[in-house]
């Protein structure tokens, strides 16, 4: 009888303890603690992307330097055709690469490359060298502010061939990127300053994106999207 007691008063005090550290644990209450978001164990697996993001592909000295350089690329202001309408691009655009590449795109902008740039050639060269795709062409978007913008879209111009890689480099302002399978779901990046993004064949098969615009007060970000191309020479 002595130990039936012992037993019982030994389970009453282990419930007592696990009682106890159950009310410390902070993700049961969302109301002891806002910040923190209720474990679930039936969430969705995060989903596969055929990108690769690296965010600190370039240094700090490196992508600095590289940004004051794009601010004396030959920039423009280019128009599109939207709903029957011609409106300006709400970005500014520049197009260098090989010789012959030229680049339309929605059936409206039509971009013929400048020569390459010593220091855009070499980047390049690099990002070549890194992920094993070839490119023929580099195309600029300058964001100004927060309302430059790009919706969601797919790169899949047939003058880049099929299935195509696209090299993304970021500089200046970090801003969201979003990429989504087609009637899909978005996953959130935060482009950073010196990051590339990869996306790789089938990407523009299968999944669109966009950099959507913000009423948040952003300084200047440029975009560099490196693409191989079907005709023209180097």
């Amino acid at each position: 009888m002595v130990v039936s007691v012992m037993g019982a008063a030994f389970i009453v005090s282990f419930l007592a303890f696990l009682l106890k550290l159950y009310a410390t644990l902070p993700f049961i209450s969302n109301s002891q603690n806002p910040n923190m978001q209720q474990l679930n164990l039936f969430d969705e697996p995060a989903p596969v992307l055929p990108v690769t993001y690296y965010p600190d592909f370039l240094t700090i000295q490196e992508a600095n330097e590289l940004y004051q350089h794009c601010k004396e690329l030959q920039w423009q202001q280019n128009h599109i055709r939207m709903v029957g309408k011609i409106i300006p691009v709400p970005r500014l655009e520049c197009i260098y690469g090989d010789r012959g590449c030229d680049y339309l795109y929605s059936n409206s902008v039509f971009l013929k490359p400048l020569p390459w740039t010593e220091p855009l050639a070499d980047l390049r060269d690099r990002i070549t060298a890194a992920t094993g795709y070839n490119f023929r062409i580099v195309i600029g978007n300058q964001y100004r502010s927060g309302q430059d913008s790009i919706g969601w879209h797919a790169d899949n111009e047939s003058s880049m061939g099929i299935n195509p890689a696209i090299a993304s480099i970021s500089l200046g302002a970090a801003r969201k990127f979003q990429i989504k399978p087609i009637a899909g779901k978005p996953t959130d990046f935060w482009l950073e300053h010196g990051s590339l993004l990869v996306m790789h064949p089938g990407c523009q098969s299968t999944h669109l994106h966009q950099v959507p615009k913000t009423n948040k007060v952003v300084s200047t970000r440029i975009n560099l999207t490196f693409r191989p191309h079907t005709g023209g020479s180097r």
